[in-house]
């Protein structure tokens, strides 16, 4: 596990944050300008869309995988979520949460308790995104702890931030993850 400080996010991980390959986000922007999987948005706003994640076959609902992606290209990771009522983080995830449990009741019949959103940290692409998926789904590495924050717990964290003119509370704290061998940050 890494032990992420805010010094070893400023000097190690945010150059390496800048120095991502577009080319790695180009499916991404792709899909955001209207270019790529339109067919298969389930909502978009000018803030977010979401649509089925690549990993789901679009039909077992008990390995539901959906993902959220934000417009903004400047919220790239969990470290840039704040509470600042201008940048409106709170209000964005709780849109992201509000339009997922909708999507999933009326095209799966899937309510509150049935899912499970997440974000993870560090992520595979460095384009802030959202995991939506059915709660008894246990697949894949990414859903344990180590890796993922629940977007509850995410909400709560930027609903507890009292120190408006502060660095937000993700850039002050230490977040402590699993990184893979295949990771460009090992």
């Amino acid at each position: 596990l890494v032990r992420e400080t805010p010094d070893i996010y400023s000097r190690i991980v945010q150059p390496y944050i800048s120095e991502f390959p577009p080319e790695r986000t180009r499916w991404v922007e792709e899909i955001l300008s209207g270019h790529k999987e339109q067919s298969k948005i389930l909502f978009s706003s000018p803030d977010f869309m979401i649509l089925p994640d690549m990993k789901w076959d679009l039909h077992t609902t008990s390995s539901l995988y959906l993902i959220a992606i934000v417009r903004d290209k400047i919220l790239r990771s969990l470290r840039d979520l704040r509470a600042d009522k201008a940048l409106g983080h709170i209000s964005l995830l709780k849109s992201i949460r509000r339009e997922a449990y909708t999507i999933a009741h009326e095209k799966w019949g899937i309510e509150c308790g049935g899912l499970r959103m997440y974000i993870h940290y560090q992520p595979s692409y460095y384009h802030f995104h959202v995991h939506i998926v059915n709660a008894n789904y246990e697949a894949g590495m990414g859903m344990s702890v180590g890796q993922a924050h629940l977007l509850e717990d995410v909400i709560s964290l930027l609903d507890e931030e009292n120190l408006p003119d502060s660095p937000g509370i993700f850039e002050r704290m230490t977040l402590t993850y699993g990184l893979g061998e295949q990771h460009g940050l090992f």
